[in-house]
């Protein structure tokens, strides 16, 4: 499915008469975090459940989380982060994000989670990925992606080789969770596929 950006996809039930921009999907509507996304977002990075696929350790006080939202909304040059909602009921689910992005080279790498344990498991975050990806090439014009995912994070790494991202390499015993330490694995996507790929 092509890219697509819309003003207006129907009413907000919590903006009625306020059109925002946003990027739409086959299933989720990426947009602009606001304030009244911030009791979701504490939520969830205080949800073990999520954070156990984040690099954040531990718990993340309400103060914390307002100011790393008021940040997102008036993001730096090298970043830029997204609300990830249903595109069938307009509730968010989750939040995205590109960041340490080199407009010079063109790549970036990018996070996200489904925090909503309701969208689990239902092809959102696939489609969040997909619709994340297109923007980030066909609007940003950059040319490479890159995600760092734990080597525990099976169904991520399925996911992501799936919108044809590929292994890139490995940080070998890099993090430390759970009593033992992970490899970090790197996948990445571009634009045009490169000439060769090294062999993992």
């Amino acid at each position: 499915m092509a890219n697509r950006t819309e003003r207006d996809l129907g009413p907000d039930p919590h903006r009625e008469g306020r059109k925002r921009f946003m990027i739409a999907g086959e299933h989720v509507i990426l947009r602009a975090l606001e304030r009244e996304d911030l009791e979701r977002c504490y939520r969830w990075m205080n949800d073990p459940n999520i954070v156990r696929t984040l690099k954040s350790r531990y718990p993340i006080a309400f103060q914390n989380e307002l100011e790393w939202l008021e940040g997102a909304m008036h993001p730096g040059p090298a970043e830029r982060h997204f609300a990830i909602e249903r595109k069938d009921d307009r509730s968010h689910v989750g939040n995205a994000s590109i960041h340490d992005i080199d407009w010079v080279s063109r790549t970036g790498w990018f996070g996200l989670f489904i925090g909503e344990p309701s969208a689990w498991n239902r092809g959102f975050g696939g489609d969040a990925i997909g619709t994340l990806v297109r923007f980030a090439f066909d609007e940003m014009n950059l040319r490479k992606l890159r995600i760092n995912v734990f080597e525990y994070n099976e169904r991520a790494q399925h996911v992501l080789l799936a919108h044809g991202f590929v292994e890139e390499g490995k940080l070998v015993r890099d993090f430390y969770r759970e009593g033992q330490y992970h490899d970090i694995v790197i996948l990445s996507k571009f634009r045009e596929a490169p000439a060769e790929m090294p062999q993992s």
